[in-house]
């Protein structure tokens, strides 16, 4: 028995009781807490089972090229489980990914629910991505000797309890698969032999949404030859930021398509509110060439958006992080994003190359969309180097596919 676990599980377990009143007064914690009412999958017997497991959205879409490159792969169809830490993942998923066989939440960690959960499905092998890991799911995997994977992972130089706690989980990972070389070393000096540096499969996916794009009604023809700014993932800390440099950029030929991270009445209103002019919204507008302004008030359009952009405002900066920049770079076209991007490789790469930029104040901002409308070659420029850096990308599913097919397990797939 690891020293940790028992005061670990008796802190979850005291936060867990807390959650039925915590959701009387929060719609995404009750969404939280009856998606974990829900009974484990049941696998047919002698099928063999793949688990990938995902914070949330932005996780899966680095995981499933990994699992999907797999399932291409396989003689025998295995049955595949999805889970998620947040109810946005399984909510968006479970009605409209067909190569998984259950989608849902992941256990609550308490040792007597992921026993329970690990005797339902009875795993093959355990993909966890990038850094959503779970104390006791980890050690009850070992004690079945369940092979396990980490995707995606990107390891920030951390010091004191943070790393010690980072390093102890990974211990249970049999082989842990980096972003970058850098990943590698600091994993190698802490004394992690098993690790291969794959890159990055979100690049893998969102090149298929690329080569498979569709147009969205009535967005050209309401650009017209105006200079576009796409917003994408914004959260109201970006709303604040770009209405600012919106304030600074009038008189400029520009329009601006802003796309909530959250998609809800409340997130639309309050960009309404803080937008210091008058917006249509997609689903209830007919496009006015006059007004320079479209909100998008639904899902799944975004990544063809920023087809029609000449810049992209990747949002999530002020907060956590910034979401996805790499869905605006396969474009080709030059993305901005806030100053919190630390644990983006992509963002630190594509900065050095000229491609993209972090701003921390609006008229930083502003002067280089100035700069762009003055002198549109530069597009050209960029677009060039992005060319360049996507055909240098490695192939990350299959450099992590001959890494597996080392395995003793995949012999009962392939």
């Amino acid at each position: 028995m690891l020293w940790w676990r028992p005061p670990y599980t008796l802190f979850l377990l005291i936060g867990i009781t807390l959650m039925p009143v915590i959701g009387l007064f929060s719609r995404r914690v009750r969404s939280w807490w009856k998606g974990r009412l829900k009974h484990p999958p049941s696998p047919p017997s002698e099928v063999p089972v793949l688990w990938l497991h995902c914070a949330s959205a932005g996780e899966f879409e680095q995981g499933r090229p990994v699992i999907e490159y797999i399932l291409s792969k396989a003689k025998r169809r295995p049955y595949v489980i999805v889970t998620f830490f947040s109810p946005s993942g399984w909510q968006r998923y479970s009605q409209s990914y067909p190569l998984a066989d259950w989608i849902g939440p992941a256990p609550i960690d308490l040792p007597w629910i992921v026993r329970r959960w690990l005797r339902a499905i009875h795993p093959t092998a355990v993909f966890f991505v990038k850094y959503d890991l779970w104390p006791n799911t980890l050690w009850a995997i070992s004690k079945m000797k369940c092979p396990t994977y980490l995707l995606a992972a990107h390891v920030e130089p951390l010091q004191g309890i943070r790393w010690w706690w980072r390093k102890t989980l990974l211990r249970f990972i049999d082989h842990i698969f980096v972003q970058t070389p850098a990943d590698q070393l600091r994993l190698s000096m802490a004394g992690f032999a098993k690790v291969t540096v794959a890159g990055d499969s979100r690049l893998t996916r969102v090149l298929q949404i690329a080569e498979n794009w569709l147009p969205v009604s009535g967005i050209a023809e309401w650009i017209g030859g105006r200079f576009c700014i796409v917003a994408g993932s914004v959260w109201e800390a970006d709303i604040r930021f770009l209405a600012q440099a919106y304030a600074q950029l009038r008189g400029y030929q520009i329009c601006w398509i802003l796309v909530p991270h959250e998609v809800s009445n409340r997130q639309v209103e309050a960009i309404q509110r803080l937008w210091p002019a008058k917006s249509m919204l997609y689903t209830r507008s007919s496009y006015e060439p006059t007004q320079d302004t479209l909100i998008i008030d639904t899902l799944g359009i975004l990544a063809y958006l920023y087809f029609y952009c000449s810049v992209a405002w990747i949002g999530g900066g002020f907060g956590s992080g910034i979401h996805n920049i790499l869905e605006a770079v396969v474009y080709k076209k030059p993305v901005f994003f806030g100053p919190k991007y630390d644990d983006f490789s992509e963002a630190r790469e594509l900065m050095e190359l000229g491609i993209a930029e972090s701003c921390r104040y609006p008229m930083s901002f502003s002067n280089a969309i100035r700069s762009l409308i003055k002198d549109r070659r530069r597009l050209s420029i960029i677009a060039e180097k992005i060319e360049r850096y996507l055909n240098s990308r490695p192939d990350t599913p299959k450099i992590i596919w001959q890494k597996l097919e080392e395995a003793s397990w995949t012999k009962t797939l392939f």
